[in-house]
């Protein structure tokens, strides 16, 4: 039963980084689309 525990408490890890990174690959996408339209603009 522990180890199950363990490997449930490592699955949650491994979803929680996943999540984080695709959060800040998407934050980064739209704060570079942001900077073109800037840019844009200001031409």
């Amino acid at each position: 039963m522990k180890q199950q525990q363990g490997g449930v408490k490592l699955s949650i890890i491994v979803i929680s980084i996943i999540l984080m990174g695709v959060s800040a690959w998407f934050n980064q996408a739209g704060a570079n689309e942001q900077a073109e339209v800037i840019q844009e603009q200001t031409q």
